[in-house]
């Protein structure tokens, strides 16, 4: 018997005009209130960050994750491509920039910078682990 465990990420659902169709329960306290409005007008300045690997999953039909910086905020997101031409948009808040005082922020810079590497080492071990291989024989 195979299970599956729903993600429990938030997530929210795109049509192909970026309107917002869907909402996950983990996202709902946000993004509830924007059901049916595009997600370009609902958050200023966002489109040139996001909808480039928008448009490339939707091209490739293939998930597309990436890091990117909005509002204060450091979070990995995954746009998964469905059958139905919608978008399934993923996310892990990383951190919060402190903006209030210069050492506030140096210190959330830097500390963002670090999950990153830690994060992106963890990948590069995993992509190594793939293409190790058990060559049987020898002596």
């Amino acid at each position: 018997m195979a299970v599956t465990v729903e993600q429990q990420a938030p997530l929210v659902v795109l049509d192909e005009s970026d309107r917002i169709v869907g909402v996950g329960a983990y996202a709902e306290s946000q993004f509830r209130p924007l059901l049916g409005e595009v997600m370009w007008d609902c958050f200023p300045g966002s489109k040139p960050l996001f909808k480039p690997y928008y448009d490339s999953a939707r091209r490739t039909r293939e998930a597309v994750e990436f890091v990117q910086f909005y509002d204060g905020n450091v979070a990995r997101v995954r746009a998964v491509p469905r059958s139905d031409g919608q978008l399934a948009l993923y996310w892990e808040p990383l951190a919060r920039l402190d903006t209030l005082t210069l050492g506030g922020l140096v210190t959330s810079l830097e500390r963002s910078l670090e999950l990153l590497d830690d994060r992106r080492s963890g990948l590069d071990r995993q992509d190594a682990r793939k293409t190790l291989r058990i060559i049987e024989g020898g002596r």
